[in-house]
């Protein structure tokens, strides 16, 4: 249905599905607190959304989006290994403070997503019922 193939609906769904994907690394980092030679993984998200868009006004919160933005579906999500740092003689780098902060982070981002997409779907019902 064309209702929900613009690019607020788009754009959010990408955004839940780069959240959910952090949160499940994140998770796999805290059950691998104490395995011998775990190296912990990071996921970037923002930043990859913030060079999409370089230079170019968007709004979440607005359904209005400029047509020059080329595709903005084509987001990627970013998953490096941090090799660099050891936070135990067993060379495992969990930082578990790190970890509860990112889970965190990662629960309000989503959780703010979902709220964005509740708006589009009271915005949508509201003009349905009149």
């Amino acid at each position: 249905m064309a209702l929900f193939e613009n690019t607020s609906f788009k754009l959010l769904q990408k955004g839940l599905d780069a959240a959910w994907y952090k949160q499940q690394v994140t998770l796999q980092n805290i059950a691998n607190d104490s395995t011998p030679y775990y190296k912990a993984k990071s996921v970037e998200f923002s930043a990859v959304l913030k060079e999409k868009f370089k230079g170019k006004k968007v709004s979440l919160s607005n359904a209005s989006y400029s047509d020059d933005i080329e595709n903005p579906i084509d987001l990627k999500v970013t998953t490096t290994v941090e090799r660099g740092t050891n936070q135990t003689l067993d060379e495992n780098n969990v930082d578990m403070e790190k970890e509860q902060v990112e889970l965190a982070d990662t629960q309000y981002l989503y959780s703010t997503l979902i709220d964005k997409i509740n708006g589009e779907f009271s915005m949508i019902k509201s003009a349905i019922q009149r």
